[in-house]
C-alpha cells in the first residue's frame, strides 16, 4: 500500500539502515523536522518498504512567496529494491503535490541519474558556504528560502550539530535538482506562460538561486 505515513517513527528504522547520519542528527530530525513534514511510504504488514520525506519550505520566487517541499530521505529497504516500490511512492507523491498546487519541488541527489528520468534537472549547485545575513541573500538572489521563525530556529539547531561534527552527511560536490509539479501554479507565481515543464525549468535555471538547506 502506498500512503502518507501517520506514525512517522515507524520510518526511523529504514532511515537508520539507509543513511550514515550521526544519531544526534537523526534524533534532531525525527523530533523537529518530522513535526510538520509528510512521509510517503510503501508499507506492507506494518513494515515500511520504501519512503521519501517532503519537508516544507516557503520560498521566494522572484518576489512571490510560494510553498514548496524539499524531498529528502529517499530510501528502499535493501531486500525490496528494484521491485517498483519507489516508483509507486514517487507517483503518489506527484499526485499529492499536484493536488496541493505546489509549483516545483527540489532535492539534493547522491546521483543525478536516479532522478533525471522523472523530470528532475539540476538548477544550481548546493551552497556550501552559508550566508549568515538574510539581507544579503534577498539583495543578491532571485530564488531562496524564507527565513521565518521556524526556519531560523531550525537552522540554529543544525548549525550546532555541524559544529559538533554531528550534522547530516552530504555527497561530494552536492547539487540541487528540481521538478515542476504544477505548471499552472508555477506560471501564476512566476508571472509567466510556459507551455511545458521543460521550458519552465530552463527559465528557472537562468535565475540566481541560493539553496543551502540540508534537509
Amino acid at each position: 500500500m502506498i500512503t502518507e505515513c501517520v506514525d512517522k517513527d515507524q520510518t526511523r528504522k529504514l532511515y537508520e539502515e539507509a543513511f550514515d547520519d550521526p544519531k544526534e542528527f537523526v534524533d534532531y530530525y525525527y523530533s523537529e523536522k518530522c513535526r510538520d513534514n509528510k512521509i510517503i511510504v510503501s508499507i506492507m504488514e506494518g513494515e515500511v518498504l520504501s519512503m521519501l520525506h517532503l519537508n516544507p519550505y516557503y520560498m521566494n520566487l522572484w518576489d512571490t512567496v510560494i510553498k514548496t517541499y524539499y524531498i529528502v530521505a529517499v530510501a528502499t529497504r535493501e531486500d525490496k529494491r528494484h521491485q517498483g516500490h519507489m516508483s509507486e511512492v514517487f507517483k503518489k507523491t506527484f499526485e499529492i503535490l499536484k493536488n496541493e498546487h505546489i509549483p516545483f519541488v527540489f532535492l539534493l541527489p547522491v546521483d543525478e541519474k536516479i532522478y533525471s528520468f522523472m523530470g528532475f534537472e539540476k538548477i544550481c549547485d548546493f551552497a556550501l558556504d552559508k550566508i549568515k545575513d538574510y539581507e544579503v541573500i534577498k539583495k543578491n538572489y532571485d530564488v531562496y528560502c524564507i527565513w521565518d521563525e521556524i526556519y531560523i530556529k531550525r537552522m540554529a539547531m543544525e548549525d550546532k550539530l555541524r559544529e559538533a561534527d554531528s550534522g547530516e552527511v552530504l555527497p561530494d560536490s552536492p547539487v540541487i535538482m528540481a521538478k515542476i509539479t504544477d505548471l499552472s501554479a508555477f506560471n501564476k507565481a512566476a508571472g509567466c506562460s510556459f507551455i511545458s515543464d521543460k521550458e519552465a525549468l530552463e527559465f528557472l535555471k537562468t535565475k540566481r538561486i541560493y539553496i543551502c538547506e540540508e534537509v
